[in-house]
């Protein structure tokens, strides 16, 4: 099958509220009465605990998920900088808010901008689409990937989710 689109969806904060620490901490020491007990939040799995956390959908990017999934001709896929050890719990977010991909893709290790630079580079390589798009909500992320459309040698489209802009290249 050709892929004419390379769909890539951000986690946090893109196609859902998760919760930062500092809004997640006041509803843990609520629910449990304690303190975080952790030092770090992104590689833990509690945050993504839905018996704790109420996650819920982001209907903008939702209305864009739907439209993606609804042409067999794309490659839709959800990369994230959580760590691989969380996939279960990410697996269970995305199942509850009723989302399936072709593909979900979990940090390995290192920073977020290199683990999806080099994912995207891969898979661009290998599917050769015709378009690459990725919906993302971290503006220095969003200003390291404009500059790294210059070296890749196909039409890219980047979304800022928070801002609900579009910036297209090459």
């Amino acid at each position: 099958m050709e892929i004419k689109k390379l769909i890539c969806f951000d986690f946090d904060d893109t196609l859902c509220h998760t919760l930062k620490p500092e809004e997640g901490k006041p509803i843990w020491k609520e629910k449990f009465g304690t303190d975080w007990p952790y030092k770090g939040w992104w590689s833990k799995p509690e945050t993504l605990d839905l018996d704790t956390f109420d996650t819920k959908i982001n209907p903008y990017v939702y209305q864009e998920y739907l439209k993606a999934v609804s042409d067999p001709d794309n490659y839709v896929f959800c990369a994230t900088g959580r760590i691989e050890k969380l996939r279960t719990e990410v697996e269970k977010v995305l199942h509850k808010l009723n989302l399936s991909f072709d593909a979900l893709y979990l940090n390995n290790g290192g920073d977020t901008f290199t683990f999806k630079s080099r994912l995207f580079e891969k898979l661009i390589s290998e599917l050769q689409p015709e378009e690459f798009i990725m919906y993302d909500d971290r503006f220095e992320h969003l200003v390291e990937f404009e500059k790294w459309t210059e070296t890749i040698d196909c039409k890219i489209t980047i979304i800022d989710v928070i801002n609900k802009t579009t910036k297209t290249f090459n």
